[in-house]
């Protein structure tokens, strides 16, 4: 059975004459005669009561009622397929780190949204061992994250380079540097030696978290043991408790324009070395596999404006 047929019967069944439904469907009188003979025979019953003007049989009735929903349902189905092929509607599953979200997710679903306003858009955030969890298994289109991402049969693209700062409290630098203080910061404190602060109190993420792990490698590197005033979860509440001087703690460069840090005269930002530091961003999906219009457009767009990020 097909859509062609069915559509048939019903203008047939409308007119209650082969002829006037044939001429409004623009074919012959013989071709609309075989589609309603080729649907009885496939259906093993008869749908009309031939004579001088077509009456349908109960088992006509029946297909009648049947056969408008199904239509009805062919011509949704046409149109939500076309508007998917369209990039109008769709579906996103995207995984995204903790930082990420809050850092990125302003700056970029909003141009997203314009362009796709019907696309349905769905986030899963967790740590990094989840993110290539999920992506391995499918129950997201796109990662968004940092490398590495080993995820087999993924396709990686770097998006950018992330530096890490100390968020200091500037009564910390003060009494750290003294008259020199001012000079650090006019230079963008060039040079700057973490073991500087040694015997200041520290605010750090939880052992586990990505920006720890790289602050930690980091600090063995130099030799240093900060002194741990307390460890949290969020990045959030690490840099308001170091506004309020409590101590120093480690900020990502991609915070740098939701929290406004860079204007904060209550806060140095310290750099860190690139080379011991860097994080690098990127942006994955899985090769094999469907992947709607509207999935790759929010990877190019990731592509496309991930400089203006940091």
């Amino acid at each position: 059975m097909n859509f062609r047929n069915l559509q048939y019967f019903l203008r047939a069944a409308e007119e209650k004459n082969i002829t006037r439904a044939a001429q409004k469907l623009y074919i012959s009188q013989q071709s609309l005669s075989g589609h309603v003979a080729k649907l009885e025979e496939e259906l093993g019953v008869s749908l009309f009561e031939r004579g001088s003007e077509l009456k349908l049989t109960y088992a006509g009735e029946r297909l009648y009622l049947l056969a408008q929903r199904i239509c009805s349902l062919e011509q949704e189905i046409l149109r939500e397929t076309g508007e998917i092929s369209d990039r109008r509607r769709g579906r996103l599953r995207l995984g995204i780190s903790y930082t990420c979200g809050h850092a990125i997710l302003p700056r970029l679903l909003p141009d997203f949204r314009a362009g796709h306003p019907l696309v349905e858009i769905s986030l899963m955030e967790g740590n990094h061992q989840k993110l290539n969890e999920w992506l391995a298994a499918g129950e997201v289109d796109v990662v968004l994250g940092y490398a590495p991402i080993d995820v087999s049969g993924a396709v990686v693209y770097p998006l950018l380079q992330e530096r890490l700062f100390l968020a200091c409290p500037r009564t910390i630098t003060d009494e750290v540097f003294g008259a020199e203080a001012e000079e650090k910061r006019r230079g963008g404190w060039s040079g700057f030696d973490i073991r500087a602060l040694r015997g200041c109190p520290f605010i750090l993420l939880k052992s586990g978290n990505r920006i720890r792990t790289l602050f930690d490698s980091y600090l063995e590197k130099k030799d240093f043991m900060p002194e741990t005033l307390l460890e949290t979860e969020n990045i959030e509440t690490a840099f308001a408790l170091a506004e309020q001087g409590m101590g120093v703690t480690v900020y990502p460069e991609l915070f740098l324009n939701t929290l406004h840090a860079a204007e904060n005269v209550r806060i140095d930002l310290l750099p860190l070395p690139a080379e011991d530091t860097n994080g690098t961003l990127a942006v994955a999906f899985l090769e094999k596999g469907y992947h709607a219009p509207a999935v790759m457009d929010f990877i190019s767009l990731c592509r496309r404006t991930a400089g203006d990020w940091v």
